[in-house]
């Protein structure tokens, strides 16, 4: 599942804006505090490290951070705006720890995230990095995402939630890759798929659920492919077919209960029939590779190799067209019995004449007649 996370903007770029900002013609300063920069705040020592209380501005003047560092590490609170002036986030350095508890807001002013970061010196600068439990809240404050971090990497237990409040997706990370066993569910709470995972990738058996709990689909992956033999069913649960995979590409299908349908290359129809069991079992009819192609309304009833509507309306005054097969001529047809001809056969030549009738009993030809 792809998610959209809003970090906090990395305080080591947040605390190292040039100075020349202050510089700026025309800047506003009514949010500025009392006193002379690089006296009474914004202050450096001899040592050139931050002490005390210290802001930085957007190049017309409005406050971009304001905080306060002791021996160059942040302290204290620190507040982030956008250029608007709305905060961007509120972060609380907890007093003797390197913990650091954030909060970050829309633009309307919500709550987006919360967390924390722990505080670190990395090439003589001071960086924070996500770690714990951070929360995704929604618009209207509904929990959506809850998940942990080690040293900025996913790392630990994950959950997605739905509006309604039900688990959507569940699962761990380790060091910023699924791994283990990861859940899905719809809105109702019931189960919708269930995966293994390795290293980022899918691998071993993963089951995909219909509505009502019944299996859609059964199979196995190696390194994020799916491999050798996958089982598809049917909303009775019984199986519809076997896929078989070679290097994550379908290389075999095999029909076993419900109608089924063959294509030519060219898109037509090339065959139709209902299988049993993994036989064909019922009515049966082929197709010549012949017919034409063409662009009917899309509220006018399908023909032979119809398909859905293509784009929805051009102008206006158009009605949506679907592709439609016309004239495609009948080959042949009969019906199977656990897997043989069984009954009446007829076969018709490309302009749709009968070329021959053909008795079958349970795969044995009683009669022929052309």
């Amino acid at each position: 599942m792809n998610r959209r996370r809003t970090p906090l903007l990395p305080l080591a770029l947040l605390l190292w804006l040039p100075l020349a900002l202050w510089s700026q013609p025309g800047t506003n300063t009514s949010d500025w505090p009392a006193g002379q920069a690089g006296a009474d705040f914004n202050f450096t020592d001899a040592n050139g490290l931050k002490q005390g209380r210290w802001i930085r501005v957007y190049p017309d003047g409005t406050l971009y951070y304001s905080g306060s560092f002791k021996d160059g590490r942040p302290v204290g609170h620190f507040t982030f705006f956008r250029e608007t002036g709305r905060v961007l986030s509120e972060v609380d350095h907890v007093e003797g720890s390197d913990i650091a508890k954030a909060v970050l807001y829309r633009e309307n002013g919500s709550v987006s995230h919360r967390g924390q970061y722990t505080t670190v010196q990395q090439d003589g600068a001071w960086k924070q990095l996500k770690t714990g439990a951070w929360e995704a809240l929604d618009k209207q404050g509904r929990l959506r995402v809850n998940e942990h971090y080690v040293d900025d990497a996913l790392d630990g237990s994950y959950q997605a939630f739905h509006p309604n409040g039900q688990l959507l997706e569940q699962g761990t990370y380790r060091a910023g890759k699924k791994s283990g066993t990861w859940k899905s569910y719809n809105r109702e709470g019931q189960l919708r798929s269930e995966e293994l995972w390795r290293e980022g990738e899918r691998h071993g058996e993963a089951t995909v659920m219909q509505d009502q709990g019944a299996l859609l689909s059964k199979g196995n992956y190696e390194n994020g492919m799916p491999v050798g033999v996958w089982t598809l069913f049917n909303p009775n649960g019984k199986p519809r077919s076997l896929i078989t995979y070679e290097g994550g590409r379908v290389v075999k299908e095999e029909p076993q209960n419900g109608e089924f349908e063959a294509t030519y290359p060219s898109g037509r129809p090339e065959w139709v029939a209902r299988f049993a069991f993994g036989r064909m079992d019922g009515p049966f009819t082929a197709w010549y590779d012949l017919g034409e192609w063409i662009m009917a309304p899309a509220d006018q009833e399908a023909g032979r190799g119809g398909a859905p509507p293509m784009g929805g309306r051009g102008r206006p005054d158009e009605a949506p067209l679907r592709r439609e097969l016309r004239n495609q001529p009948m080959k042949e047809m009969g019906e199977y019995t656990a897997g043989v001809k069984d009954g009446t056969w007829r076969y018709f030549d490309q302009s749709g004449g009968v070329i021959r009738t053909e008795r079958w009993s349970l795969g044995k030809l009683t009669a022929t007649e052309e």
